[in-house]
Order: C-alpha cells, then structure tokens, then sequence
C-alpha cells in the first residue's frame, strides 16, 4: 500500500461513516492531523505528510473514534450509522468510539515497543 496524506485518510473515512453530516465532514482533515500528531508523540518519529503504511491503520481508527465522537456530541439527529460493514443507532456512537480508540492505541503500542526477551536461569 502506498504512502497517504491526511487528505486521502480523510476521504477513506468520508466514503465509509453513512451518513456523514456536513458539520462533521468539515472537520475530518482536522481530526485525521491531529491523530498524525499524536502518533509522533507516542512513536518519537516524525510521520510527515506522506503517512507510511505502518501508522495508516492506527491513524484511521483513532480518527474513526474522534469523528464518531463528534457525531455522537453534535447529536444531528442521524438515528443509525454504519462504519463499513459495522452499524449503530446513535445510543452506542461512544462505544463504538471507544472501540476504535481502543484499537488505534494498540496498535500504536506494538509501534513503539520491541519484544523483549529474558533469559531465566533455573
């Protein structure tokens, strides 16, 4: 898979959350940077503009969990949604967040850690 930009994260997302409110789709470039940041913050590597392979993933879905956020707050009376072959009403917006969340942090875990092995002697 090639390099993206936020741009092309953003547009992924766009084309999966249905449906995607106007006030929330403005935001989407926004909240796909700020995501970028912060895996440069967890990693200490400077990601850039073109995002590499390895930090796309945990970057969308830490963006998927902040943009569902938004709609979840914003509550624009959208009754369902569906992120790809994923659907909720809006009762459960913040959980599937969460889940996503929780998905992108791992996966920026296993990005800033070596395997570590001991030795024991016995």
């Amino acid at each position: 898979m090639p390099d993206l930009n936020a741009g092309s994260i953003a547009n992924n997302i766009y084309n999966s959350i249905s449906p995607l409110p106007s006030s929330v789709s403005g935001a989407l470039i926004t909240i796909v940077n700020n995501k970028r940041y912060l895996a440069e913050q967890l990693t200490g590597n400077v990601i850039g503009n073109a995002i590499a392979e390895q930090y796309q993933s945990p970057i969308t879905d830490l963006s998927y969990a902040d943009t569902l956020r938004l709609m979840a707050a914003q509550d624009l009376g959208v009754q369902n949604v569906s992120v790809g072959d994923l659907s909720t009403d809006n009762k459960n917006l913040f959980e599937m967040a969460k889940q996503f969340e929780d998905k992108g942090m791992t996966q920026l875990k296993w990005l800033t850690k070596g395997i570590k092995f001991n030795k024991t002697y016995g």
